[in-house]
This record gives structure tokens, sequence and C-alpha cells, in this order.
């Protein structure tokens, strides 16, 4: 624990060790007040006894005429004293802190405090000093105020279980986009990328073809001769890949960008960023967003596909990846390994293919979540405080599954790019954002809660120094 909490937690413990002290001590006083009490009663009923007796005795003296004086009752009696002149008073010592200690030298004298008990200082002191059923107690009420976010063994096998399941289905049925051989050994590729592919033609004609007249753009030069050379290495196969127009979620800002400034944008062959003026003039943002989506459309389902979402960035990135695009060759710079996947079908119906991973971690670990609320019967209210549990299972969930991904493409398909799976290793972007955020909220509420007791406190105690004084 931090070395603040560790400090606060010995502070605590030296305190509750004092109050059970001071409680001992107040029960052996109230032990000994009774008992006074008690023998107090005794005597006064015996002294009323023998003061009866005597008056009797005096009234039969009297009868037969002799005269008893009455003696005085000394009324300043002095405290008994020991023969040995001391005056006795009770001792009941325990170690009490002085008071005007900075919080320091407090911790340092509750530290020596508690080793002359025995306590543990390597490990949290209110556990050792507290009563279990009081440590219970405050458990319970600190799951019901914040949640219980403790995991449990089914927990764990759960997420095991889900990236365990999200991996078999990455090698199984998304494997690579295609058949292909590479650095000498023959890849089979996801059977359903390939049912997608010999579907595209029906949909293209369906809901692709239509747009075509209308979704003409300025950044769909198809070859470098098309840009007048401006942008090296642009061919057909790639050329949707290098402009950024074309990607799915990129396109909607450089893309209608581009249509309202008569502009192409590309990325060449060496990961420099061109832009390239056109004949065509420009539109307004209302016509720019209907073309830019009607070209979408009109791409989505062709041969050439268009590219996953923001991929196309990946071609900006000139180190150097772990990747070799052939056998015994050296390691190539990631432009290069986007441009090669993209020609080899890792493209946007691959990235569909590709989604199963991730959806089936997420759809695993809620499923378990919904089901371990009706299992013990929690309200909604309160599993809403428990959702700092649930983001940091999902965020392990894909830690998993983005492993499996990465021993996939380097042990089961020999170092091919094309194995990763995209879509899993961007969902641990939101995954982690998910997780931090509720994190943080789940630390607010706490602390805002320790903040109000601790008011609460310091007003309580100001208002008893008032009515002391």
């Amino acid at each position: 624990m931090p070395d603040s909490l560790a400090a606060v937690s010995t502070v605590a413990a030296y305190q509750d060790v004092t109050l059970t002290e001071l409680r001992g001590v107040f029960d052996r006083v109230d032990f000994d007040l009774r008992e006074a009490l008690e023998r107090e009663a005794r005597v006064s009923a015996s002294v009323s006894s023998i003061e009866d007796e005597i008056g009797a005795v005096r009234q039969q003296l009297a009868a037969r005429g002799i005269h008893v004086p009455d003696f005085p009752r000394d009324t300043a009696q002095a405290s008994e004293v020991p023969s040995d002149g001391a005056v006795h008073q009770p001792g009941h010592g325990f170690h009490v802190a002085p008071t005007g200690l900075n919080f320091s030298d407090l911790t340092a004298l509750a530290e020596a405090r508690l080793a002359m008990l025995d306590v543990d200082l390597s490990r949290d002191p209110l556990l050792q000093v507290l009563p279990q059923g009081q440590i219970k107690a405050s458990l319970q009420q600190y799951d019901a105020q914040f949640g219980d976010v403790s995991w449990t063994k089914a927990d764990w096998a759960v997420i095991l279980g889900a990236g365990v399941v999200a991996t078999i289905l990455d090698v199984v049925l998304v494997r690579i986009p295609a058949d292909r051989n590479f650095l000498g050994k023959k890849y089979e590729g996801s059977p359903l990328t390939d049912w997608l592919n010999e579907n595209s033609k029906s949909l293209h004609e369906r809901f692709g073809k239509p747009f075509e007249g209308f979704a003409k753009v300025p950044f769909d030069a198809p070859t470098t001769k098309a840009t007048n050379d401006a942008v090296r290495g642009m061919f057909p196969k790639v050329h949707r890949l290098m402009s950024p127009g074309h990607d799915p979620m990129l396109g909607f800002l450089v893309g209608i960008a581009d249509l309202m400034r008569g502009t192409g944008t590309y990325v060449d062959q060496l990961g420099n960023l061109v832009q390239v003026t056109t004949n065509m003039a420009p539109v307004d943002l209302t016509t720019a967003l209907l073309k830019q989506v009607a070209h979408l459309l009109s791409d989505a389902f062709t041969p050439a596909g268009l590219p996953a979402p923001l991929f196309s960035l990946l071609q900006l990135v000139k180190t150097e990846s772990p990747f070799a695009l052939w056998k015994d060759g050296p390691k190539v710079p990631w432009t290069d390994i986007a441009r090669d996947m993209y020609r080899n079908g890792y493209d946007l119906r691959h990235f569909l293919t590709m989604g199963i991973v991730p959806a089936a971690v997420e759809a695993i670990i809620r499923a378990y979540w919904m089901l371990d609320a009706l299992s013990t019967g929690k309200s909604a209210d309160q599993r809403k405080l428990e959702v700092a549990k649930l983001r940091s299972m999902l965020l392990l969930g894909h830690t998993v599954a983005s492993s499996g991904t990465l021993v996939k493409t380097g042990l089961v398909f020999g170092m091919n790019p094309a194995a990763l799976n995209y879509p899993q290793l961007l969902a641990m972007a939101p995954a982690t954002i998910a997780w931090l955020k509720e994190s943080i909220a789940r630390e607010q509420r706490i602390g805002s809660a320790l903040e109000a007791e601790w008011m609460a406190l310091i007003a309580e105690d100001s208002r008893s120094e008032s009515q002391a004084v």
C-alpha cells in the first residue's frame, strides 16, 4: 500500500488499540465503583440497625432514671490514610499519546506501540487489530456503498475462457484474408472472408453501382501517371489504400476536405503525404458529404474493396517492422507492410471477419456479467456501482485475446502480418479508456465520501469543544 495510506492505517490501528484499552479501563472503574457503592450500602444498613438498637437501650435506661449523654458525630472525617502515610489512588495505566504531536511523530509513536504488541507492520495493521466481525461488517458496508469489485475464481475462469475462445476463432475462422504462399509455405485463407468476397458482386450490383454516376471524387486517381507522377508507387490494386479519402473513417475528414477544395490527398509508396490539384470543381459541404457516402458505397463491394477503418495511417509509419516479405529477406518498414497486406485482401470485408474475435470477448464476458447479477440477486443500482469490475474484466479479456493474435501471427502463420487481428488490437484502446474512466470515477466517489466523513467528524468535534466551553 502507498506510504501515506500505510501511515494512516498504522495510526488508525494505534488509535483502535488505545480505545480498546480505554474501554477496558472504564469497565474496571465501573466494576470498582459498583463494588464500593454496594459495600457502602451494606455498611449503611448495619449502622442504621446498630443505631436502632442503641436507641432502644437508651429508652430502657431512661425509663429507669438513668441519663445517657449524646456523643457528637465528627462531621469532618478525614480520608483514611494507610499506615505508610501514602494516599491510595487506584491506578489503571495505559499508553496515551501526548497532545500537540504532528502526524509524522504520531505515526512513529503508533509504530513503536504496535511493535510492542507484536503487530506486523509489513501488513495492514488494521486487519490485525480489528475483530473479524468488525472487519466483515465494514467490508459489507463498503461494498454496499461503493460496490463489490473483488474477483472470484469464476471471474478469472470466464476471462481466460473468453480469451481462449477468441483465439481459437482467430486461428480457425479468421485466419488470413486469402490463400497465400508466404515465406515458402502455403497458408489457407478465411472461409468467411472468402464467402463475403463471393457475394460482393451481387451486393455491388444492388447497393453500389447505382451511385457510380453521382459519386465522382477528386481523390480517385488509380495510377501514378494519373497524378502527373506526383504520387509514386500507385496502381489500381492499392490506390484506395493510398488515398485517405477512401478510408471509412478518415474519409469523412480528408475526403470531404478534398471534395470541397477539388484536390486529391495521397500517401506515396515511401510514406510521404502528397496533395494533388485536380480539374474538378470544389463543392459545398452538403454535396461533399453526399458524394463521400455515395463513393464509399460504390467502392465497398468491388474486387479491390475499401481499406479497414484508420488502416491507411499505417502507411505513414516509416520505421522498421518485425516482418519480412520474402524468405531470408530484410525487415521492411510498416509502409510496405500496409501495402502488402491490403494488396493480399486485408480490406474492409476481412475487417468484418476479424471483428468476430473482439465481439466474442465482449459477448462472453457481458453474458457472464448478466447471469452473475441474476444469480446473486443484485439490483441494477448495485450493479452500476460495480461497473469498474466489468471494465477491468473486459480489458483483461481483450488483453488475452490480443496476446492470442500475436501468438497466432508469429507461431501459427509464420510471421505473416496479414494474420494480425486488427479489430482486436483496436479494441484495446476503448477498453483501456473505459477502464481508466470508470476507475477514476470510482476513486473520486470514494474520495468524496471519505472527505464528507472527515468534514462531519470535524464539525462534530467543533460542536463538542463549543459545548465544553
